[in-house]
């Protein structure tokens, strides 16, 4: 396996960043990569096999795979955020859309590390494409999950705080439809049948019942079945206003928790 040091500065138990492209592996670094990320993988989510995970993370039908491995002082490594790009025709028009996994072992969450990079590569896309529609496609299997995109995004669908067009849906639905994972149910095409299920910390179980956090019960009223692996659809438009703002909220939750002004969300 080959891979640089990123020049994001490491959270707490997290001692450097390694970026990895697979593609530009060997096969044989390819399945040491995958068996090693599999591993880590088992230690975060239960009910996926080796080959859907390789097919997920490693292998998927993308144009571009992109891997930050989050890694311990001793070398080992403690997570990852996959972050894929597709090429789709969105509402008649081309577009590109921006999927990723992402998962750290129980110690070294609570701190959205892993959206940093997410939202680094979303605005390097956009760089690159200012002109094209680009959309982030997240299936999510926990309410963790969706609580962190409601913090940082400020427009995405669907929201507990945000009106929404019929347009806005059927752009959720017809990037859902474009890949594998069914529909949960048939007349409800926007909770996916993902598999991935979160084995959960503390802190996240008691995330579940903060019915103070409208995000929170929002999420559990649309997916229900997200201990089942079940994922609800999320479409996040990526324009510049919304990840810079994105970016700013998360830079500022940074540093509110690194001069301890702020605790972990969870």
């Amino acid at each position: 396996m080959t891979g640089a040091d990123s020049p994001v500065v490491p959270g707490p138990g997290v001692a450097s960043y390694r970026l990895v492209v697979p593609s530009r592996l060997g096969k044989s670094a390819q399945d040491t990569l995958a068996r090693k990320l599999y591993a880590v993988h088992c230690r975060i989510f239960s009910g996926v096999t080796y080959d859907q995970f390789v097919s997920h993370v490693i292998e998927p039908p993308a144009e571009t795979t992109v891997i930050q491995l989050f890694v311990s002082a001793g070398e080992d490594i403690i997570g990852y955020c996959a972050v894929h790009r597709y090429r789709r025709t969105v509402a008649g028009r081309e577009a590109l859309v921006l999927r990723a996994e992402a998962g750290l072992l129980p110690d070294y969450r609570g701190r959205g590390a892993t959206y940093g990079f997410g939202i680094q590569r979303a605005i390097a896309e956009k760089l690159r494409h200012p002109r094209t529609p680009i959309y982030y496609l997240g299936t999510l299997v926990h309410t963790s999950s969706y609580h962190l995109f409601c913090k940082y995004f400020p427009v995405l669908f669907p929201s507990p705080s945000q009106d929404h067009t019929a347009q806005d849906e059927a752009i959720a639905i017809e990037l859902a439809e474009s890949f594998a994972d069914p529909a949960v149910m048939p007349d409800d095409p926007l909770v996916r049948e993902v598999g991935w299920i979160t084995i959960e910390t503390q802190g996240e179980r008691k995330l579940n019942t903060r019915d103070d956090r409208p995000d929170v019960v929002f999420f559990k009223a649309c997916n229900p079945g997200y201990i089942k692996g079940h994922g609800l659809v999320v479409v996040v438009p990526i324009t510049f206003g919304n990840v810079l703002v994105a970016l700013l909220r998360r830079l500022t939750e940074v540093l509110r928790i690194k001069t301890g002004r702020r605790k972990p969300d969870f």
